[in-house]
């Protein structure tokens, strides 16, 4: 009888282990699909995003207009994100104390690509400045609208 009990609390001890385990990468990836067309649906957040960033430096106001005429899948109702669905994105596993990632990017999944530490939110501010949200630190900055130095344009649409 004891030798039953203690393979069922074995078994439940290793299941917990297994479950523990998973929600770290496992459960990130598990998150994300790669659709066809250069789309990657996050079924956690009820999003799409673009699989990749426009690749290059991009100010505010060409960020704008880069989401709103992207074009994948057939869909015309991409945009730019907001910081909290960007920050949903940010992976944080990279981070060893005294050393500076100013420029590295660190996302949850390596289903979607962003090669600049900075991605543009929709949100305008005063004085000129646009909210970035950085893959580096895993905040938001606001950030002069007419410049852009290691800022990318990342698109986002809403599933219905």
């Amino acid at each position: 009888m004891k030798r039953h009990l203690m393979k069922g609390i074995s078994a439940m001890l290793f299941c917990c282990v297994l479950c523990l385990l998973a929600a770290g990468g496992s459960y990130a990836e598990g998150r994300f699909e790669v659709l066809p067309n250069g789309m990657v649906k996050d079924h956690q957040k009820g999003l799409m995003w673009a699989a990749q960033d426009n690749g290059s430096n991009i100010n505010w106001s060409a960020a704008v207009a880069y989401c709103k005429n992207y074009s994948a899948g057939g869909y015309n109702d991409w945009r730019m994100p907001v910081a909290s669905e960007l920050a949903s994105l940010y992976g944080n596993k990279k981070k060893i104390k005294g050393q500076d990632y100013s420029q590295s990017v660190d996302l949850i999944t390596d289903k979607i690509k962003v090669t600049g530490p900075w991605v543009w939110t929709a949100r305008r501010t005063a004085n000129n400045k646009g909210l970035a949200y950085g893959f580096n630190y895993g905040v938001s900055r606001r950030l002069h609208r007419g410049s852009g130095g290691g800022r990318r344009a990342l698109p986002v649409r809403t599933l219905p």
